[in-house]
C-alpha cells in the first residue's frame, strides 16, 4: 500500500521520530503545540490520533501519560490554583481531539497546529455558565475539525476566523460578543449558532446549512448571501 520499500520506510521513520520525540518531549514535538492560559483548575482529557505520549505543560509542571491511538486520557492538573497559567499541549498535530475545556476558564486559545482536531470547546450552553476571560481565539488550517463551541464566553468580542476549518459542521457561538465570523467559501457546515452583535455576516455556498440562529438582525452592516441552503431568508434580514 506505501508502494516501495523506500516509501514504507520513510513512513515508519516520520511516525517513529514522532512518538520518540513525544515520549522525551524533544525534537518536533516541543515545536508542535497548543497554547492556552487557563483560570480555573481543571484536569484536561487528550485523545491522541497516532500512538504517542501525551504531554502537557500546567506553568512549570510537566504531566506526560503513554496514549494509544483512539484512547481517551485525562491528564490532571497538579497545581492548587491556576490564575493566567501558561498551559502547553505538546505533539499538537497527533492529537484528535481535547476534551471540555470549559472548567478551565480559558483567557487565550491558540489552536493553529492541532491540524488533527476534531472538536474544540470552550464554553457551554448551560445558562449558569460564563467565562469571563477568553478573549483572544486563534484557529488555522483545522482542516479535520468538525465542532467549535465557545458559548457563553461573555467576552469575546474579536472575529473568529474559521475560514480555514474547510470541514466545519457545526459552530456555536451564543452568548459572546463576536462581531463576525469567517467561514469556508463552501462546505458541509450544518449548525450555525451566532450572538446578537454580529456586524458583518458572509455566507457563500453552504448548502447543507440546517440549523441557523442569530436573534438579532440590528448590528449587521455588512452582508454577503450566497447559494446558501433555504434555511436563510435574505430578503427577512
Amino acid at each position: 500500500m506505501l508502494e516501495s520499500a523506500e516509501e514504507q520506510r520513510k513512513w515508519w521513520l516520520y511516525n517513529r521520530f514522532r512518538y520518540i520525540d513525544s515520549k522525551y518531549n524533544a525534537g518536533d514535538a516541543q515545536k508542535d503545540f497548543i497554547t492556552l492560559r487557563g483560570y480555573a483548575k481543571s484536569d484536561i482529557v487528550l485523545t491522541p490520533y497516532a500512538d504517542v505520549y501525551a504531554t502537557i505543560k500546567f506553568g512549570s509542571y510537566l504531566v506526560q501519560k503513554r496514549a494509544l491511538r483512539g484512547s481517551s486520557y485525562v491528564m490532571e492538573c497538579p497545581l492548587d490554583t491556576v490564575n493566567d497559567t501558561e498551559t502547553y499541549i505538546y505533539s499538537a498535530s497527533q492529537i484528535a481531539a481535547i476534551g471540555d475545556l470549559s472548567g478551565y476558564k480559558v483567557g487565550y486559545a491558540e489552536f493553529s497546529k492541532g491540524t488533527k482536531l476534531q472538536s474544540i470547546k470552550l464554553g457551554d450552553p448551560s445558562p449558569d455558565y460564563s467565562n469571563p476571560n477568553l478573549n483572544e481565539l486563534y484557529l488555522g488550517n483545522n482542516t479535520l475539525l468538525r465542532k467549535l463551541d465557545v458559548r457563553n464566553c461573555v467576552s469575546l468580542t474579536q472575529s473568529v476566523d474559521a475560514s480555514g476549518c474547510t470541514n466545519i459542521e457545526e459552530v456555536y457561538l451564543d452568548g459572546t460578543s463576536v462581531t463576525g465570523v469567517s467561514l469556508p467559501n463552501g462546505g458541509i457546515l450544518k449548525k450555525l449558532h451566532l450572538p446578537g452583535t454580529i456586524t458583518n455576516l458572509t455566507l457563500r455556498n453552504q448548502t447543507a446549512l440546517t440549523e441557523f440562529v442569530l436573534p438579532s438582525y440590528a448590528n449587521i452592516s455588512t452582508l454577503r448571501l450566497e447559494y446558501n441552503s433555504d434555511v436563510i431568508n435574505p430578503l427577512a434580514i
